[in-house]
């Protein structure tokens, strides 16, 4: 569609060009001129409405993931991202050791359509 609105707008600006220079074309100049224009418009529509319906793509499914972490130990677990994560929000005492857990990352990964 690019491609179109470029070849319009140049052939517009040939007829601008002729309108503008060629002296046995000056009876038509207001015909040239309004062709011209109404090239440009048609241009700008393709260029436009072209472009906004090629980028309407869906969006890419996606599942976010959250990682928990442990301040005192080394533990780390995943989980499915639940309303009111953020990062660091402390979640409570630890599994394992009872030190205080926190949220340490949160990440999406894509879902693969089948």
């Amino acid at each position: 569609m690019a491609m179109v609105s470029i070849g319009l707008t140049i052939i517009a600006f040939i007829i601008f060009l002729l309108a503008s220079f060629v002296a046995e074309l000056a009876d038509y100049n207001t015909i040239l001129l309004a062709l011209g224009l109404g090239l440009l418009a048609v241009s700008w529509a393709i260029y436009i409405f072209g472009s906004r319906a090629a980028s309407k793509k869906e969006p890419a499914e996606e599942k976010v993931m959250t990682v928990i972490g442990c301040r005192s130990c080394d533990v780390r677990e995943e989980r499915d991202f639940q309303q009111g994560d953020y990062i660091p929000k402390e979640l409570g005492p630890c599994k394992k050791c009872s030190g205080k857990s926190y949220i340490k990352a949160i990440y999406a990964v894509p879902v693969k359509k089948e």
